[in-house]
């Protein structure tokens, strides 16, 4: 869940004219900020090494007379991006601000659900709750010798489930980079061997969202730094907390904790480790259980064929809670408290810094 503070690059970019488009990448990723069909004089720059700030964009508009838009370039999946601890935030820099303009926040899935900021000033805070993607930020200015720059952007890119990073003994690892025979970490320090990685793409247009939607654990909501970034399972995936197993869907509270409402139409895909054991490995920080074979699980995987016939092995010795009204009410309490902590919100909310 990256901050983006625009200050990857090691050279200003800028472009003027009535299309002008900017590509810059920051925290590894692809954004463009654009406008095309623009009349007058128009300018967008980025700023990397922008003396006396951490990097900034910034937007130049002489006559209001069509908007710009800033969007993510990537793959069907991680060309939207979504909130971090539950909200998105952005910060319209104080210095230079002129003119009138409004942000608007567009809904990846339906623009009737955009989020809207009018008349933003130098300095406000834009932030709001939401479980929803965005395609992209479109700023539109209102007035005549319009200027804004752009501080920060707080938000998480919304990719697909295969870049959830599995602990190993040289660093984190994407799941689906992982081969039968790499070592990962286990939650209690040890190390274990990767046997298979099981495939499971979903047609999202042939599903029922909430059988098959991802529960995001947004970052620190279990504990601080835990997981350490946003981390998406199945709804019965089992995190462990405190000795005990809890299918991730108990774990909702609609803050911190969330299923994802939306994932993308051409569908994701789910991967599941399986290691000598069912035990306990890290995904994103967080103790995760591996996969546990039921006898014709692994038929629900593309890839059954390349898992090596084995014996039944037995589900690790810790209780397992798969019903919300069985999760005690202290471990209610601690995530809520934790997602008080992160304000995790889905109020709309501005401020002014």
């Amino acid at each position: 869940m990256p901050l983006f503070q625009f200050n990857d690059g090691v050279d200003d970019l800028n472009n003027q004219g009535s299309n002008v488009s900017v590509p810059f990448t920051d925290d590894g990723i692809n954004f463009t900020l654009s406008t095309t069909g623009n009349p007058g004089f128009n300018a967008i720059n980025y700023n990397p090494d922008d003396a006396g700030n951490d990097g900034l964009i910034s937007i130049t508009d002489s006559s209001g007379n069509a908007p710009f838009t800033l969007a993510i370039n990537g793959g069907t999946a991680s060309d939207r991006f979504g909130g971090t601890a539950g909200s998105i935030t952005m910060t319209i820099a104080p210095a230079f601000f002129s003119g009138a303009w409004n942000v608007t926040f567009v809904d990846a899935d339906n623009t009737a659900n955009n989020v809207e900021f009018n008349n933003v000033a130098g300095g406000q805070v834009l932030k709001f709750g939401t479980t929803s993607s965005f395609s992209g930020v479109r700023f539109t200015p209102t007035g005549s010798g319009n200027f804004i720059m752009i501080d920060s952007l707080n938000a998480s890119i919304v990719c697909y489930l295969e870049d959830t990073g599995i602990a190993t003994p040289n660093g984190n690892v994407a799941v689906q980079d992982l081969r039968p025979g790499d070592m990962v970490l286990t939650a209690d320090g040890g190390e274990t061997a990767v046997k298979w990685v099981g495939i499971q793409p979903v047609q999202t247009r042939l599903t029922h969202p909430a059988k098959v939607n991802p529960i995001c654990l947004t970052a620190g909501s279990i504990a601080q730094n835990v997981p350490a970034q946003d981390l998406y399972v199945s709804p019965d995936h089992a995190i462990a907390i405190d000795g005990i197993l809890y299918n991730a869907s108990t774990l909702v509270n609609g803050r911190s904790i969330y299923m994802v409402p939306k994932m993308p139409l051409d569908g994701f895909t789910y991967y599941h480790v399986e290691t000598e054991a069912h035990e306990l490995i890290l995904a994103e920080g967080c103790a995760a259980e591996t996969y546990l074979d039921g006898g014709t699980f692994a038929d629900n995987f593309v890839n059954a064929g390349d898992r090596a016939k084995a014996p039944m092995i037995a589900a690790m010795d810790m209780p397992r809670v798969s019903s919300r009204r069985l999760v005690p009410t202290q471990v209610i309490d601690r995530l809520s408290a934790r997602a008080d902590e992160l304000a995790a919100t889905h109020t709309p909310i501005a401020e002014v810094a």
